[in-house]
């Protein structure tokens, strides 16, 4: 009995040191996310207006007959460039299985309609993870950091840019973790380039496509609008490429806040079952040795 109760004093010193490392943890990534989201939320109304400005230019582009190479959709497609942001850590749940399952989805749609991928993957986790299902990686990043700048998005965006416009590939997609809110994350695969090939992350854009474009012409550029928008296209896809970044983060900072909090409750409830047990267990000894006690003072009698 004697040597049970060490056992399980043992065990809860364990308990209790893995629930001040899991609460530590999360700790540490609330005061990420708290920052991280305040970057994700001040990026949103510049990406707001950056796309009604992309909107009114590329209208009065199109309205005298000229066509930026970024908004070009390039039927049929033949080829499609996927980029996958992961995270380099884990501990931090079902992260970066939900999104190597998006992933993996969004590569059979696209050969079901017989498209050939390209698969660029960013984050440990996920290079992990699709080579151990066997998924082809052409390309992989694991240098990207939990603090993402628009450098880093700027060397992601940039060798797109090229394999779009060279026409290597004849679309771009982005899946990752788009972050809405606190409470929602959802994996989503969309497409990068061409620019306006569907909605913005963001969701909350007002106008047309057709308003701006007809009210475009309102407008004297100077330079014209062609060169403007050839200047403004490959900063406004960059700043869709540090969005998705800032987002993937946040998402991830928020998964690992949870799974850490579930490790921490599951410590804690561990740790009392223990104690129970471990009480009981010393009652229970200290009830025998009575007993021993009572049963030889009866035999000396």
């Amino acid at each position: 009995m004697a040597q049970n109760s060490k056992a399980i004093r043992k065990r809860i010193k364990s308990v209790a040191s893995t629930k001040k490392i899991t609460r530590t943890m999360e700790m540490v990534a609330t005061s990420k996310l708290q920052r991280i989201q305040g970057r994700v939320l001040q990026s949103r109304p510049y990406m707001a207006a950056m796309k009604s400005l992309m909107e009114k230019i590329s209208g009065s582009v199109e309205s005298i007959g000229l066509l930026s190479p970024l908004f070009e959709r390039r039927t049929p497609t033949k080829r499609v460039l996927v980029f996958v942001i992961t995270a380099n850590r884990g501990l931090c749940g079902g992260f970066t299985s939900n999104i190597v399952k998006m992933c993996r989805d969004h590569l059979d749609a696209l050969r079901e309609e017989g498209i050939e991928p390209t698969l660029w993957v960013a984050g440990k986790k996920g290079v992990s993870q699709l080579k151990f299902r066997g998924v082809d990686i052409d390309e992989s990043r694991t240098d990207l950091t939990d603090n993402p700048t628009f450098a880093e998005a700027e060397s992601i965006a940039a060798p797109m840019l090229a394999a779009f416009l060279d026409h290597t590939v004849d679309r771009v997609d982005v899946v990752y973790a788009d972050f809405k809110s606190v409470g929602s994350q959802p994996p989503t695969a969309t497409t990068l380039l061409p620019v306006g090939d569907t909605g913005s992350e963001d969701g909350d854009e007002s106008g047309s496509e057709d308003e701006h474009g007809a009210g475009a012409d309102q407008f004297i550029y100077e330079p014209s609008a062609a060169e403007i928008l050839a200047e403004l296209g490959p900063v406004y896809v960059k700043n869709l490429m540090y969005r998705m970044l800032l987002s993937s983060v946040a998402s991830e900072q928020i998964a690992r806040r949870v799974a850490m909090k579930n490790a921490t409750d599951a410590a804690g409830d561990m740790e009392k079952n223990l104690t129970r047990d471990y009480n009981k267990a010393r009652q229970a000894a200290i009830t025998q040795e009575i007993a021993e006690i009572v049963g030889g003072v009866e035999a000396m009698k």
